[in-house]
């Protein structure tokens, strides 16, 4: 009698299959993960050209690039409190319906009082404006997601450049102190005193200030807030954005992350020159808006002098190829 044998895997090939599989998803997730990256990083680099554009736009209108709100007469005797340069680009980026309901004047009876400041103001659905995410703000690289993860402050992933701007040596951060802007930290509204495109206050640039040309000076750039104390604020915030090419790209200034250090040094959340710097999480460098609206990722391995030139908008230092 002839018998019919069921044919069926022994263990050993249902190891190798296994193993096989296991093979092929070790190959395939690195492919997976570094295509997510490409479409994050096309959006992110898609977001600093929306905000280019509405820079230019604000130029058309204003004859200079968008200011802080945060204005002084004298170190720190506030005049006013009229929210970040970011919020005044609201219009110019299919956002008025917010825009419209800002209150800008940081008065109270004639008098500067933060409690008006647009950070402190609700919208008209009972919002606190500072906790509103706006999406263009937010790259998808990173992890922090536009949003603090204990105050629920809305932030940003990008803000126009003070350039190469003297910043004091905070926490002892000394390595980094040849800067083009001589106004320490930027707080300033005289732009002879600053380096690039914005100061702290509510001084900015307009495109004839650029002398070394729209395409040799950066506009704006990629920041990690959660690695500054400063740019941790919301988006709106009047004191947030005095961010400079001070401190190398992708300085370790963020907390939980290698290289980190909270003691002196330059590696800690408070040391300024880098910890208000522009920083990403795109592998080995970080995107730039130019003053022409030309987005470039500039490597983190770029000369620090050439980075200064190009941090500077008036500085008539010849810069070449990035």
């Amino acid at each position: 009698m002839r018998m019919n044998l069921r044919s069926a895997f022994t263990l050993v090939e249902l190891l190798v299959v296994i193993a096989i599989i296991g093979i092929l998803v070790g190959l395939l997730l690195p492919a997976v993960q570094a295509a997510r990256e490409a479409a994050r990083r096309m959006q992110c680099s898609n977001n600093l050209k929306q905000l280019g554009l509405a820079q230019h736009n604000y130029v058309d209108t204003f004859k200079k690039f968008a200011p802080g709100g945060l204005e002084m007469i004298v170190d720190w005797v506030p005049l006013a409190y009229r929210g970040s340069h970011l919020l005044k680009l609201m219009p110019f980026m299919e956002q008025n319906n917010i825009y419209s309901q800002v209150n800008f004047a940081g008065l109270i009876n004639g008098l500067p009082n933060a409690t008006v400041s647009p950070r402190n103001q609700r919208l008209s659905d009972g919002r606190l404006l500072r906790d509103v995410i706006m999406p263009g703000l937010v790259c998808p690289s990173d992890p922090a997601g536009g949003r603090h993860p204990t105050s629920n402050w809305a932030m940003s992933n990008y803000t126009a450049s003070m350039g190469s701007q003297y910043m004091f040596s905070s926490n002892g951060c000394q390595e980094y102190n040849r800067p083009n802007g001589t106004r320490g930290h930027g707080t300033t509204a005289n732009g002879s005193e600053v380096s690039g495109i914005i100061s702290r206050l509510h001084w900015s640039a307009g495109i004839g200030e650029l002398t070394d040309g729209t395409s040799n000076t950066i506009l704006m750039g990629e920041i990690r807030p959660l690695c500054g104390d400063y740019t941790m604020r919301s988006w709106v915030d009047d004191d947030a954005f005095w961010v400079g090419t001070l401190g190398p790209i992708n300085y370790a200034t963020c907390p939980g992350e290698p290289g980190y250090n909270a003691g002196p040094g330059c590696n800690g959340i408070t040391s300024r020159p880098c910890s208000q710097a522009f920083k990403s999480k795109h592998v080995g460098g970080a995107q730039f808006t130019l003053g022409d609206g030309s987005v470039r990722f500039i490597q983190q391995t770029i000369s620090w002098d050439v980075y200064q030139n190009l941090g500077g908008r008036n500085d008539g230092k010849v810069i070449g190829d990035f």
